[in-house]
């Protein structure tokens, strides 16, 4: 069932809001996909004492880790719940692929549920600990192994540090008739003009991305033509195609020429990611400022979100660039990533919802151009922010782009300079021009002197104490993906006031092993706060199922 427009902002600013804290440290971002689907779940009714539509808006409401804790009450229940669980199987490192795809090769009555399936073995950003080394044609053996059982697998998402040998497209394109949603990424191997991924048809969406993590000197490197199939594939057996991306995030080591892109049309594309765009070696943008790619957009009037991925190396961007569109382009954009010189050309701004301006970081001169744009945003909810701020009082930095935008939701507010207390209270202190923000999210450059990360998520709950949840990043340049520390601080009120937060914070300490620890921490007003592991108190599972960074 489709869902409504309502409904999918809900999801995809979900989505997104955990993705932009990663994306300036060399995670892989795509652009917002489907949740579970509650319809999935079988009508038998599980038990006498439970009505079917109970458990099915109970499961809807959960995380798979949470359905599977709910699915082991009963063996009745986990029978159920089965179709759901394993509606979607994500296997986030080598180790989940490597028991994984073990176990589901002897479970083919498991196999039959799964509708989509990620794999990420070898998995190259795994943080603070890296992840154990494991065979990528082993992994695509044993998907190809399981093909013939995966009758109702629609998405394949390949993360691995290569793309994976071409025996294992063939086995989906031949097994699985309801596979429509392809993602796969590459690192430096070349692409094979012959590959079975370019010989699918009918598909609804297609990613071909350049990982992150592969490093590179080459301030320009020279646009990589890609294969004549992979174009016939997507422009002309690809019709109803609603989302796809071309991209690159590694771009002084590799990046793809996308500009073919520009002579399709597709009458139903939703989605778009394109890059990576800057600076070419005059000096000219390429690519953004080619009168196809304007016509392009002109063309496709359904898009409703459009990241446009760049990167200036060692330059900034200019103060203006080309970009003519014409004054009906794009009515239902929501949401938009990118630099503000082409959010400035957009014709139909008032419909953004979602921003991400975290391409590059905003200096205070630039100021008098950002915050009249955010002004014309009058749907704007969600704002991605990278900023560099030097001066001694920041304070009228901040609330000239907080007072911009008063009806956002969700803030991330990213500065890799030093972030020091007083600079924090300086931000915190203009959040009042933001009544309705639920969610709040720094990353900021980190000293081992700055406080704690529960610190510095008390002293933000200290100044708007109206927050659902808070999550806070230590940027630092040499360390691994950049980052230090993070952590996510979920808010439990009571009558209105703060009662405690769920913690879960991971990381590299200045001396010892990398840690990840969750507990809860008891806010009163009063006895001195106090923090308490989960394990201690395992009521608090059965009020609130942990969120899990994503």
């Amino acid at each position: 069932m489709r869902q409504s427009n309502n409904q999918r902002l809900q999801l995809a600013n979900t989505a997104r809001r955990r993705l932009s804290l990663t994306t300036i440290f060399h995670r892989n971002p795509l652009p917002p996909r489907a949740k579970l689907d509650p319809s999935t779940i079988p009508t038998t009714r599980p038990s006498s004492s439970i009505p079917t539509d109970i458990v099915r808006e109970i499961a809807s409401l959960l995380s798979p880790a949470d359905i599977l804790s709910f699915s082991l009450t009963s063996s009745t229940l986990r029978n159920f719940l089965l179709p759901t669980l394993y509606e979607s199987v994500s296997l986030k490192s080598s180790k989940q692929c490597r028991v994984t795809l073990s176990m589901l090769s002897t479970r083919p009555d498991i196999c039959a549920h799964i509708r989509k399936l990620s794999v990420r073995p070898n998995y190259y950003l795994a943080w603070p600990k890296p992840d154990e080394a494991l065979d990528e044609e082993w992994v695509a053996s044993a998907i190809s192994r399981i093909a013939q059982d995966l009758a109702l697998l629609n998405t394949v998402d390949w993360d691995g540090l290569e793309a994976p040998p071409d025996g294992m497209w063939t086995s989906l394109r031949e097994c699985c008739s309801e596979l429509q949603h392809i993602f796969c990424n590459v690192g430096l191997r070349p692409i094979d003009a012959d590959s079975q991924l370019f010989q699918f048809s009918n598909l609804k969406s297609f990613s071909l991305i350049v990982r992150h993590g592969l490093f590179g000197t080459n301030l320009f490197p020279p646009s990589e033509t890609l294969p004549n199939t992979f174009w016939d594939m997507i422009i002309h057996r690809c019709p109803d195609l609603e989302e796809l991306a071309i991209c690159s995030f590694s771009s002084s080591a590799r990046i793809f020429d996308f500009l073919p892109v520009t002579t399709a049309r597709w009458p139903k594309l939703q989605t778009l990611t394109l890059g990576s765009f800057g600076y070419q070696a005059d000096f000219s943008l390429g690519a953004a400022e080619e009168m196809s790619f304007f016509k392009f957009l002109d063309n496709h009037p359904t898009l409703n979100y459009l990241r446009l991925q760049w990167n200036f190396k060692r330059w900034m961007s200019p103060f203006d660039l080309l970009l003519e569109l014409s004054p009906n382009a794009l009515p239902e954009l929501d949401t938009f990533w990118g630099i503000y010189q082409q959010l400035a050309k957009l014709p139909n701004r008032s419909s953004i919802e979602t921003l991400d301006l975290t391409c590059e970081p905003l200096h205070e001169d630039r100021l008098t151009k950002i915050c009249p744009l955010l002004r014309s945003l009058t749907s704007l909810t969600s704002l991605d922010l990278w900023t560099h701020v030097t001066r001694q009082d920041n304070s009228h930095f901040f609330l000239s782009i907080f007072s911009s935008c008063p009806k956002l939701t969700d803030l991330h507010y990213m500065c890799t300079m030093s972030f020091p207390t007083k600079t924090l209270k300086q931000l915190l202190s203009q959040l009042h021009w933001l009544p309705d923000l639920k969610r709040f999210s720094l990353t900021k450059g980190h000293k081992y002197s700055d406080e704690s990360m529960l610190e510095s998520a008390l002293l933000i709950l200290k100044y708007k104490p109206t927050l659902e949840q808070i999550n806070i990043r230590w940027a630092r340049e040499k360390a691994p993906n950049h980052l230090k520390q993070e952590g996510t601080y979920d808010i439990t009120s009571i009558e209105g006031q703060p009662s405690y937060i769920i913690v879960h914070e991971q990381g590299i300490p200045f001396i010892g092993r990398p840690f990840n620890r969750k507990y809860k921490h008891k806010l009163r007003s009063s006895s001195p706060a106090q923090s308490l592991p989960v394990r201690q108190h395992q009521l608090i599972h059965q009020i609130l199922p942990i969120r899990r960074p994503g």
